[in-house]
């Protein structure tokens, strides 16, 4: 799992976004190290997911708001939207998919 935040930065949190563009570099060298014996790694990277936690707090409409003010997307991200990523990645319709890091964030990131 990445973030956005390696592609675009964040003010706040520089170990934080290193350490997610660590996680493309590695993905990268699995896929180039063992590709070739079958393995596969990919990673993806979501931005704002509307969790059971984020939903429940108080500022969630302002939350929300500011979300759909970065994104082109008419609503914000659901943590189903990242599994179904993630199975499509592990099966055979994803078999040809190797060393990429794959934005889920309602276009966010635009790439």
């Amino acid at each position: 799992m990445s973030s956005a935040a390696a592609f675009q930065g964040e003010p706040t949190r520089p170990a934080y976004v290193a350490s997610k563009a660590g996680i493309g570099a590695l993905t990268r060298h699995v896929a180039t190290r063992w590709g070739r014996e079958g393995i596969r790694c990919n990673a993806v990277a979501p931005r704002f997911t509307a969790t059971e936690a984020i939903r429940s707090a108080p500022q969630w409409p302002d939350l929300e708001r500011a979300a759909l003010g970065r994104m082109h997307s008419p609503r914000v991200g659901e943590p189903a939207d990242i599994a179904a990523a993630v199975a499509f990645l592990l099966s055979d319709d994803g078999a040809w998919i190797n060393g990429q890091v794959i934005n889920i964030d309602g276009g966010t990131i635009l790439r």
